[in-house]
């Protein structure tokens, strides 16, 4: 496809034509109703657009002022009004506002679709002439959006037609790497961009609670369920929803998702409702999905049928052409309004493009936000310079020290730690309920701890009290 063209106009039925003469030379279409229902698209920098067509009546101010905030947040972009009188005021408008162009030939006219078409191929030609001018502006104005960068590695072509296709979609890529970002982006191309975009961070939550937030309960059906809750699958109806973390959800509860997926049903928590969903699922995930399945704590099933369509988003340092244009970006998203922003200094880009960035996009805009309040190039260049040392020290001394850091001569991961970990306070419980004769109140006070929090612990490392140990007791 040649791009998503957003079509704003009050009558949808009245633009099928244009739509289908559009689609016939290669664009997507996205209609929209309002100036600002079209703002709030645009506003979002996942959204992506080759042109934006209004067909809408300029009746008040505010309407005049939309369409020059659309102008100013995107100044590539082509912008078309469609009217029915040519007045003065659109004149001024059409020479004062690039990018911004006026027909009043009606869209359901032949001639409207040439145009139309002419507007956008002029405006391609004129940002390849600036192209030229300037090797560094596709990318800047890709990167104005922050998640523009992936498209070196997957093309607008590949990523709208992902998103138009009604699939489930798993994305991969190290924490920072801009997954959610992704996922709004194909969002916006899709069918349903104009409806809710729903997340839930899967590690965030036990999983009791990521259950009743999914798909909801009624009154009563735990302590502190005291009103109906509909689930996200319920609230994200004919929209999207993105589960953030998958690799980090209990595997009973994947079970659960699974036949959600399978029959589009779920069953709020209490309930024997059955609630028909149509929700688009996406998920994203830092971890190795197929190792999880060897070790059992992912199923096979649910990747499989969440795995439709794989993107992978490679970390930030596998695109270093990339790291510059993002900075400046984001040096200016944060920048307060009527201050300037300090430079990056050809020192200050080379020690950002020898630094590794381990925590990616995120981590760069951390940086950036740090340089606003230094306002200091040499200063942020010793922090980034340490920062690498810091993180090429221990692996350039694991090999000796591997024996020293594990058993057999094993690396300790972060895995062993959290095992670990697991391990220790499985024991303070044990101990704990031990010494008070397995009365968890008084366990609970014993370990300083809240009496519901020590509930969840015992539920989460499975600590039950068996009738074999109450008969010990009690004898």
């Amino acid at each position: 496809m040649s791009g998503l063209i957003l079509l704003i106009g009050e009558s949808p039925q009245a633009h099928e034509p244009l739509i289908q003469n559009l689609k016939c030379h290669g664009y997507s279409v996205l209609p929209v109703r309002t100036l600002p229902e079209a703002l709030l698209h645009l506003r979002n920098p996942a959204f992506t657009v080759a042109a934006v067509i209004s067909n809408v009546g300029m009746r008040r101010q505010q309407d005049l002022d939309t369409i020059l905030e659309i102008c100013a947040s995107r100044p590539h972009l082509p912008l078309i009004l469609a009217v029915n009188e040519l007045h003065e005021l659109h004149r001024e408008f059409r020479t004062s506002v690039r990018g911004l162009h006026i027909l009043k030939t009606p869209l359901a006219h032949q001639d409207s679709y040439r145009a139309i078409r002419e507007v956008i191929d002029s405006a391609r030609f004129s940002l390849n002439q600036d192209r030229d001018l300037d090797p560094d502006l596709p990318t800047r104005v890709l990167a104005a959006d922050v998640s523009g960068a992936v498209v070196q590695h997957y093309s607008e072509s590949f990523l709208s037609r992902v998103g138009m296709a009604d699939v489930p979609v798993l994305l991969h890529g190290e924490t920072g790497v801009g997954k959610e970002v992704m996922a709004r982006r194909l969002c916006a191309y899709s069918s349903r961009a104009n409806k809710p975009f729903l997340k839930l961070n899967c590690a965030a939550l036990p999983s009791e609670l990521i259950e009743s937030e999914l798909f909801g309960y009624e009154k009563g059906a735990f302590t502190g369920a005291t009103i109906d809750k509909p689930g996200k699958f319920e609230l994200a109806q004919g929209g999207t929803i993105l589960l953030d973390e998958i690799g980090d959800m209990d595997i009973r509860l994947q079970a659960k998702l699974l036949q959600v997926l399978q029959d589009g049903e779920v069953q709020p928590l209490g309930s024997r409702r059955i609630v028909k969903v149509d929700a688009r699922v996406m998920a994203a995930t830092h971890r190795d999905l197929r190792k999880g399945i060897e070790e059992g704590a992912f199923r096979e099933d649910l990747y499989y049928r969440l795995n439709v369509i794989n993107i992978v988003i490679p970390p930030l340092r596998e695109r270093p052409q990339e790291i510059i244009p993002l900075a400046e970006t984001l040096l200016h998203r944060h920048l307060p309004p009527g201050a300037t922003a300090p430079v990056l200094t050809r020192e200050l880009q080379s020690a950002m493009l020898e630094y590794n960035w381990p925590g990616n996009v995120r981590e760069v805009e951390n940086v950036m936000r740090r340089y606003l309040v230094y306002q200091d190039a040499d200063l942020l260049i010793q922090e980034l310079v340490r920062l690498n040392s810091a993180t090429a020290a221990p692996a350039e001394r694991a090999p000796e020290q591997s024996h020293a850091n594990g058993k057999n001569g094993k690396v300790v991961t972060m895995d062993h730690l959290e095992q670990n970990s697991r391990e220790a306070e499985t024991k303070l419980l044990l101990d704990a309920l031990s010494a008070t004769r397995w009365n968890r109140r008084q366990a609970a006070a014993q370990l300083n701890i809240d009496y519901k929090a020590f509930l969840y612990k015992l539920q989460k490392y499975g600590i039950v009290e068996t009738k074999a140990k109450r008969g010990e007791i009690g004898a």
